[in-house]
């Protein structure tokens, strides 16, 4: 059978070089090098200014795409180039284990329901949760604040400094610590008798004791001395129960197993475990961490480091000695950026993976390793709509 005329004509429109052409395309790599370029030059606040180039760029190689046969090099590049799952859901939706996820980005906390819905608290910089994930405690400045999960305050106090970090106890919940600039502070879980419990810590990091003994309250906080001791204090008392020895660098994090017989230090790159009375009870449990988080069970750690040919993974390591880590997931070996702090669901089950420079939230499953990505979320906690210039951070999974 003959070809139609307008067969004829589009084939001849296709195969035709259009004028200019060659130099066209010539600028055009040009201008998509130089964003990708700009892209990796600038902080992560300055991440939608980046993408905003990279888009004007794709737009101004739209053409070539289009009408010629280079099109499908460019498309395949810049898609090799854009970090993150392709598959991503557009949407946060129903979380893959049960429990909430608290989250603080520049539009304040929010939470994050299994059930995919999510409420804004209200305009904050730090949040965590009490037992039971029944209440929020919040600080901006030199204010805390103590919210339902629908956001209503019931209770506020100020803080004799600006409030760097916040914890509520983990066993009968009347207790929030705090540091307000170097100040290690304690107020009961109903805004009453705030008071000072060290002038001057050694690090942000804090992190109350979970109890035992379910009969019997215990109000014990860990937290890092100036000499970068781990120490050991029971807040009601006063009384120093233990002082780990020196870490010899600066703790980023302290972090307890659920039963209270483990803690978890960490800083740039390394992490130890040290056991319920101080002493060490596995040294370089991380090695080359950038972040690292205690399992609820303790069984194991999901820590996240540079890969030795480039890129980042995220590992499950177990606790007991001579185990072997297992890789859960790995980046490309030219992947750019690194991943935030993972977090464990409330049963151990699933690993939520920050991805900032993806703008993605990866869940990912211990058992085998599958992976739930979830995309744009910066957007996604952003009520106003003026655009995040931070990537949100996880403040728990609870309950």
């Amino acid at each position: 059978m003959s070809r139609r005329p307008d067969d004829r004509v589009r084939e001849a429109l296709r195969d035709a070089a259009a004028p200019g052409e060659s130099q066209a395309e010539a600028r055009s790599w040009a201008v998509v090098r130089e964003a990708f370029v700009e892209r990796e030059r600038q902080a992560p606040p300055m991440r939608l200014r980046a993408r905003a180039a990279i888009a004007l760029a794709v737009g101004a190689v739209a053409a070539i795409v289009a009408l010629t046969p280079a099109g499908a090099d460019v498309r395949e590049w810049i898609a090799d180039a854009i970090e993150g799952e392709e598959d991503a859901r557009p949407a946060l939706g129903s979380l893959p284990a049960p429990g909430s996820v608290l989250t603080e980005s520049r539009d304040g906390v929010w939470i994050v329901r299994d059930d995919g819905s999510r409420r804004r608290l209200g305009d904050y910089r730090h949040a965590t949760w009490s037992p039971n994930g029944l209440f929020v405690a919040a600080a901006e400045g030199r204010e805390l604040l103590a919210l339902t999960t629908q956001g209503e305050q019931r209770w506020a106090i100020t803080a004799p400094a600006g409030i760097e970090s916040l914890d509520w106890s983990s066993d009968d919940g009347f207790r929030v610590a705090y540091v307000a600039g170097r100040e290690l502070r304690v107020v009961a879980g109903d805004g009453t008798s705030d008071v000072g419990v060290r002038n001057r810590v050694g690090s942000e990091a804090i992190a109350w004791q979970p109890e035992s003994d379910p009969s019997r309250a215990i109000h014990r906080l860990a937290f890092v001395d100036g000499v970068d001791r781990v120490t050991l204090t029971d807040t009601d008392s006063g009384d120093v129960l233990w002082r780990s020895a020196p870490i010899g660098a600066p703790v980023r994090s302290l972090q307890w197993t659920t039963d209270g017989k483990r803690l978890l230090v960490t800083g740039d790159g390394f992490g130890h475990l040290l056991a319920a009375d101080g002493r060490p009870a596995l040294k370089a449990v991380a090695p080359g961490a950038t972040a690292a988080t205690l399992s609820p069970a303790g069984e194991a750690l999901a820590v996240v480091r540079p890969r030795a040919r480039g890129g980042s993974e995220l590992s499950l390591v177990p606790t007991a000695p001579a185990a072997r880590p297992k890789v859960l997931y790995p980046t490309r070996a030219d992947a750019t950026g690194t991943f935030g702090a993972p977090t464990f669901s409330p049963d151990g089950s699933w690993v939520l993976l920050p991805w900032p420079d993806a703008d993605q939230w990866l869940f990912i499953r211990v058992a085998d390793g599958r992976v739930v990505p979830v995309g744009d979320v910066s957007r996604q906690l952003d009520a106003d709509r003026r655009g995040a210039d931070a990537f949100p951070v996880v403040a728990g999974w609870c309950c």
